[in-house]
């Protein structure tokens, strides 16, 4: 068996599988023989009668079939599924499995967040690692039994919805490293939604690599770090400038009342109610911006078509906007398309030098789909100018990720620039878009859920 204590010190085994022999010590949670702590060991006493329920029109005779067919369809050395429990802190254990070597996995209990099933449960989107060996960091091994007690050393796994919620992870494992391909993923995407009927979240994998169970989005992470503190520093600003201020005059202006003349009280009390009116707008100005009141009382289009409005008042541009009602997607999704939107206009009016936009929110087969273009000054896609404070392309595009959703910019010198986000309800919460993926897995590296096309360097 693998030992976590020198899996970077010691040469790989020639043959995983001769590393987990049948009769191998069991352990709850599998955790007693790989440095787990003991609160993660402990997990497995109190939830070995956990039991999600099964999605509506699968039996277990249907999962036992997925995991036997994937592993002989994909040529996989071991095929495991894990039925997605509902409620407040979840645990997740591995209820079908096909290839294995032990029957150590029955043991294995993991809360959200931790290993496999933890990650992809709470992440909502696949995993991949391409070599448990390079890829895992040796204190670490302990969040992953099943590679511990199975000798597995590359594996990809995803979730699988029912409607808007995740059902079922499946986890489609080699005892070999670099087994991990686009042709593999695909394959094992499309026969799960096939032998199922659940939707695929087709979303840009989580990839661990160099040492890290941090999935690789450093540099994103630390954009939305900083626009979160910029965004605070800018409310803080508002509130000691603005409201603080405006406030200050108030009550400068109630003062002065109580010493003035009856015949003037009447009129500074009428000044002090117009400055409280005033501020009163500014607190709703805040707020909007914070979250705007329509997305929640009316709807997707109706924020959009209010906030176009106001840019038009802002910043002096013709803005022509053709929204659907879009209904069907669910509060974040909703939330993300909204932000993406406020950032594609906001970068129109500010940086484009156009004198009009056009903003389109429309519903297609099984996807929903918003444009904002304009006919500006464009710029380089491959090397844009970092400007602003906002998340920028990189926030668009995890934003996007999120929901299985993609992003596609075109821009050209002197043409203008349209960003188009496409998002398919079968991620974003809607209507079912069918129970397979017509798409595999992108690698990590790549700018998933982006296509780019515009001026080259």
């Amino acid at each position: 068996m693998l030992n976590p204590q020198d899996s970077h010190d010691t040469e790989r085994p020639a043959d995983a599988r001769a590393t987990t022999p049948a009769d191998a010590p069991l352990g709850p949670g599998d955790g007693a023989s790989t440095g787990a702590p003991s609160s993660l060991v402990a997990m497995g006493d109190a939830a070995r009668t956990h039991r999600a329920h099964l999605p509506a029109g699968l039996a277990d005779a249907d999962l036992r079939r997925l995991v036997d067919e994937l592993r002989t369809r994909v040529d996989a050395d071991l095929v495991g599924a894990c039925v997605l429990p509902d409620g407040k802190d979840p645990t997740y254990s591995w209820d079908y499995v096909s290839g294995n070597l032990t029957n150590r996995y029955q043991r294995i209990f993991l809360p959200s967040g931790v290993g496999v099933l933890g990650l992809v449960a709470t992440n909502r989107r696949p995993l991949v690692v391409r070599d448990a060996w390079a890829d895992i960091s040796r204190d670490a091994w302990y969040q992953f039994p099943i590679v511990l007690s199975e000798g597995l050393e590359s594996f990809y796994a995803f979730p699988l919805a029912d409607g808007d919620r995740p059902a079922l992870a499946v986890i489609v494992a080699w005892r070999s490293p670099g087994r991990v391909t686009d042709e593999a993923t695909r394959l094992a995407e499309r026969l799960a939604g096939e032998l199922t009927g659940l939707a695929v979240l087709r979303a840009r994998p989580l990839e661990l690599r160099s040492g890290s169970v941090t999935p690789q989005y450093a540099e994103t992470t630390h954009r939305i770090i900083q626009a979160q503190e910029d965004e605070r520093k800018r409310i803080a600003r508002e509130l000691h400038d603005g409201l603080a201020q405006e406030l200050l005059l108030v009550q400068i202006e109630l003062r002065k009342a109580r010493y003035l003349p009856q015949e003037e009280r009447d009129d500074a009390i009428q000044r002090a109610s117009d400055q409280l009116r005033d501020v009163l707008v500014h607190v709703s100005s805040i707020a909007s911006h914070l979250r705007p009141a329509a997305l929640d009382e009316l709807g997707l289009a109706a924020a959009i078509s209010a906030e176009c409005a106001k840019l038009e008042r802002t910043f002096g541009i013709t803005v022509l906007c053709d929204v659907e009602d879009v209904r069907d997607l669910n509060p974040d999704c909703e939330i993300a398309v909204y932000r993406i939107f406020q950032e594609a206009s906001s970068n129109a009016c500010k940086y484009s030098r156009s004198d009009r936009m056009h903003v389109s929110l429309a519903r297609g087969d099984g996807a929903m789909a918003l444009v904002v273009q304009d006919f500006g000054q464009g710029f380089d896609v491959d090397h844009p100018e970092i400007r602003g404070g906002g998340l920028g392309l990189a926030g668009m595009r995890e934003r996007a990720s999120a929901f299985g959703g993609t992003i596609r910019i075109v821009s050209h010198p002197g043409v203008g620039t349209t960003v188009e986000l496409v998002v398919p309800y079968a991620s974003s919460g809607g209507q079912a878009a069918g129970g397979q993926s017509d798409g595999g897995a992108r690698d990590a590296d790549a700018p998933a859920g982006t296509e780019t096309e515009g001026a080259r360097a």
